[in-house]
């Protein structure tokens, strides 16, 4: 009998310890990749700033690695290679400009309203945007670029077909354009703005092309309550 409840004691108490090896492991599997999630959106979050204000061919993962005050042994640990880290960087981005994008649609549902959201959206992420780094995805991370353009041309797209359709019903909007080829137009001009023949990063800020650009948009497509209600932000004036 005693042989019995001892063996039985015995059983039970490494079923209690294996069990609270096994949540131990679990509390620091979870810390670790909570801790590794951290640290990757860090290094997302740089790489963003870094290859916006420097461009994508010219920044090394050396730079980056000096920026984030870490070796590339470490960064290596994220991604395998640069390739990696613009697709993932960008990914990033895109996600949080969605993110961005559903809260402004969420809002007032005035059409000018939401586009003039927008646009001060994009003004505040072009602020110190070299226009190179778009070029340098088109031609070196052909792969990216595809990502980024089917985001343009679908994401993008409708959330403009969408809000020009709304503005035309709400009188802010000329009645006699078609949605959706302004939505293509749009897109469409938008990859001449960071052309470096035409517009070279050292000549001319993205900024200062992307407000000229949205100037001639908007004009084209408002009507005078609308044009009315732009100007009341003065956010397109120099």
């Amino acid at each position: 009998m005693e042989t019995f409840e001892l063996k039985f004691v015995s059983s039970v108490y490494v079923a209690y310890i294996c069990a609270r090896f096994k949540n131990l492991y679990l509390e620091y599997s979870n810390d670790m990749t909570e801790k590794k999630s951290k640290k990757l959106h860090e290094l997302l979050t740089k790489s963003r700033v870094m290859f916006m204000r420097y461009g994508v061919k010219t920044l090394t993962m050396d730079d980056i690695a000096k920026e984030m005050g870490m070796s590339k042994k470490t960064i290596y640990q994220f991604v395998s290679n640069k390739a990696e880290l613009v697709k993932l960087t960008v990914d990033d981005y895109l996600e949080e400009e969605k993110r961005q994008m559903d809260t402004i649609l969420s809002g007032t549902g005035n059409s000018v309203e939401e586009m003039i959201e927008m646009v001060a959206y994009f003004l505040n992420v072009v602020r110190e945007f070299n226009a190179a780094s778009l070029y340098d995805l088109q031609k070196h991370y052909p792969e990216t670029w595809q990502i980024l353009n089917e985001y343009r041309f679908q994401y993008i797209r409708e959330l403009l077909v969408q809000n020009i359709n709304t503005g035309i019903k709400q009188g802010d909007y000329r009645a006699d354009i078609d949605a959706d080829i302004i939505s293509k137009i749009y897109l469409s001009a938008i990859e001449i703005l960071y052309n470096q023949d035409l517009f070279p990063n050292k000549k001319y800020p993205f900024i200062k092309i992307y407000r000229e650009f949205m100037n001639y948009h908007l004009c084209g497509i408002l009507t005078d309550k609308g044009k009315a209600f732009l100007d009341k932000t003065n956010l397109l004036k120099n």
